[in-house]
């Protein structure tokens, strides 16, 4: 059982999230897990996630190591570390959140939980590892002196052994979501990292040249930088110096952070920086591993995915590794139950699929070793087409595609022995119909689909490499064996492709691209409903996602377009030189509003025949309208005004009209007035109380 030591304690908790750790001690002594829950507060989420262990769960520690976990908190990672070590110490300042992490892992042996301030804690050994999950960046709040980071460090060196690692996870100061709108996860103030923390809030964070400064003043010269993504909070990818361009940094995904802007592009703008090698001074978070020497044994691992936002039998990671000067690229469960699936892929390499053939692996441990392919797969050589514009050859790939699913489509046998027709899904045997609808949910299909079998559904361009007339295909974790329909695949080949290539949409619309490949809307629909039944309901997937908050769209133009309205308005003046209005003889001019009042001159020299002028205030908006002073030879008239009011002709449309009758024709038609811009809720109003006043007039006159 593990022990609870409150030696150090000084009978005051310095921190806390309030009432909620008493809810996190309960579900504590509950083991639930809360990402299976529809209704969970992020407090909740952020210290009970499986995900949060993500940050280490594919580490290669040493066989037999011990750990020193500072600032461990509710135990986000601390059971996993009890996995991995022979002997776990965690320090934590708060007393109830150590009795928290205490309920957590209390059948673990090898924890020992002590309570109080690192600083004045000592230990009856030295440690091979020194593990700070999102403690660094408040040392100063409990570290005195000038330097209270650098201090900290030098003191926690003091815990280690000579050949031992320090790793901190922490936010990078500079990281590029703080640039793209998200506030800052301490501050909670926008761009407050990015200029340096102008105001002390008890913690920061740094940027990867001052880690390395920092590192040099204290001690620790032998370093690698790791980065997690999306953070290093709940990370789904870990990736390295050597992976950060070529595994795509910055894809889609989940978001916790409340009012998170997004002034632009963040997936975009990762790969502009990627493509100018600059991507690791900008990454959102960093997992460092630092030393005093240089650090023995251990692998080279170059990038990590992982697949842990499952139900646990199906939960793996990925791990691309380098070995004896080739890489290599490993798939582990990542739980008990996952072995199973990891067997079952081990099975399907020795099937016979016609046109494609799965990668081969070996098995190690609780995993699969495959060689790691170089050549570009199908999707590279799909975003390369898409980057010349060349639709025609992105289309060649996908028939590519979905020429081996009719490969290995299953065929009905005639009487006399020859090969029938493709296998439909109307003759799906009772069991594989109950299957498929455990697989895929119960959605009837849109026509009596030709189908695959076995089928392999992640058989899409980025699985798919064509070497010497053939094609390897890698992620073969997905193979059924029973019927499914070839369009399908196609589909998902088809969505997947517009998923990680946006530009295709500006090249094809996405429902033209599935049209030529005989794919309607309705079957369009379908796949949809089975695609987010596999996903969600088989897999149990996405269970985070349904946690997360979408970020706001901040457009900066929009924000300029609005600052102009207030000092500027574009009025417009038709002129009708014997065919009417039209939008080919018109004259715009924008004319500065000081305190809402204008001027606008309109030149006519170039027009003959002038019978008729039409003079629009502005467009878009509801507006009141006064004109002062109309210097041409006729009177302007509201056309479309709702009323006349005290302070001119309120217009509630979007689209102000004055009409004026000119005659003889002037050289010029200036207008000079005073102008309140409505907003809409202003317009309503105003809009509700002609509607009172009318009535009240109606009702009046008939008593």
């Amino acid at each position: 059982m593990a022990e609870l030591k409150l030696d150090y304690y000084k009978g005051e908790d310095l921190y806390s999230d309030g009432d909620v750790e008493n809810e996190l001690l309960a579900i504590a002594k509950s083991g639930v897990r809360p990402e299976e829950q529809e209704e969970v507060s992020f407090p909740v989420l952020y210290h009970f996630a499986r995900a949060r262990e993500n940050i280490l769960n594919w580490y290669p520690f040493a066989e037999g190591a011990s750990c020193l976990e500072i600032g461990s908190g509710c135990g986000a990672i601390t059971g996993l570390l009890c996995r991995r070590m022979a002997r776990v110490v965690s320090a934590e300042l708060s007393k109830r959140r150590a009795e928290i992490n205490f309920e957590r892992h209390r059948a673990y042996e090898n924890l020992e939980i002590c309570v109080g301030n690192l600083n004045d804690m000592q230990f009856d050994c030295l440690f091979d590892y020194v593990i700070l999950n999102g403690v660094f960046e408040y040392a100063e709040s409990f570290t005195p002196g000038n330097d209270p980071y650098g201090t900290f460090l030098k003191n926690v060196r003091r815990f280690l052994k000579p050949d031992g690692v320090i790793l901190v996870a922490i936010e990078n100061r500079l990281g590029l979501k703080y640039f793209a709108g998200a506030p800052e996860d301490h501050t909670d103030g926008y761009f407050d990292g990015i200029k340096g923390y102008e105001e002390s809030s008890g913690a920061r964070t740094f940027s990867h040249g001052e880690w390395e400064a920092l590192m040099a003043r204290c001690g620790l010269p032998y370093y690698k930088f790791y980065y997690p993504y999306p953070d290093y909070k709940f990370p789904q990818e870990i990736f390295t110096d050597a992976s950060l361009k070529e595994q795509k940094y910055g894809r889609p995904t989940w978001n916790f952070t409340k009012y998170r802007m997004e002034l632009f592009g963040e997936t975009k703008m990762a790969a502009t920086l990627s493509g100018e090698g600059v991507m690791a001074r900008f990454a959102n978070s960093f997992l460092i591993e630092m030393s005093a020497a240089v650090p023995e044994g251990g692998r080279d691992i170059q990038y990590v995915k992982l697949s842990t936002d499952r139900a646990d039998a199906f939960s793996i990671s990925t791990v691309i590794e380098e070995r004896g000067g080739s890489r290599v690229a490993v798939k582990r469960a990542m739980t008990g139950e996952a072995k199973e699936h990891i067997r079952v892929m081990l099975a399907q390499m020795d099937r016979d699929y016609g046109r494609w053939h799965p990668l081969r692996g070996t098995a190690e441990g609780d995993g699969i070793v495959y060689p790691y392919l170089t050549q570009k797969s199908l999707a590279q050589l799909a975003a390369d087409a898409v980057l010349r514009e060349d639709l025609a050859a992105v289309e060649e790939l996908v028939r590519k595609a979905a020429e081996l699913y009719e490969s290995s489509s299953r065929s009905e046998s005639s009487a006399d022995g020859e090969s029938g027709p493709a296998c439909k899904m109307s003759s799906m045997t009772g069991e594989e119909r109950r299957r498929f609808r455990q697989v895929f949910g119960t959605r009837e299909p849109a026509g009596d689909e030709a189908c695959v079998c076995p089928a392999n559904i992640d058989l899409i361009l980025d699985n798919i490499f064509e070497t010497g007339g053939s094609c390897q295909v890698i992620d073969c974790e997905w193979i059924f064996d029973f019927p499914v329909p070839a369009s399908f695949l196609l589909w998902r080949t088809i969505n997947e492709l517009y998923s990680s290539q946006p530009v295709m949409h500006q090249l094809c619309g996405k429902d033209v691209f599935l049209q030529k490949f005989g794919i309607s809307a309705q079957m369009d629909e379908v796949f949809w409903a089975w695609s987010t039944h596999f996903a969600e309901e088989y897999v149990g997937a996405n269970r985070l996602l349904n946690h997360s908050t979408p970020e706001l769209w901040i457009s900066l133009e929009e924000f300029r377009r609005k600052l102009r309205e207030k000092e500027y308005m574009v009025s417009q003046l038709f002129v009708d030189t014997g065919n009417g209005f039209s939008e080919e003889q018109k004259l715009a001019e924008e004319a500065r509003l000081a305190g809402g009042k204008f001027s606008v001159t309109f030149d006519l020299a170039g027009y003959r025949n002038v019978r008729a002028v039409r003079f629009d205030p502005l467009e878009g908006r509801p507006c009141i309208c006064r004109i002062d002073d109309a210097r041409t030879t006729g009177r302007l008239q509201a056309e479309n005004a709702a009323a006349a009011v005290p302070e001119g002709d309120l217009f509630l449309t979007s689209d102000p009209i004055y009409r004026v009758k000119l005659n003889p024709v002037p050289g010029k038609v200036t207008v000079c007035g005073e102008i309140e811009i409505l907003s809409a809720e202003e317009a309503l109003e105003r809009a509700n109380a002609i509607l009172v006043k009318s009535r009240h007039r109606f009702f009046g006159g008939h008593r």
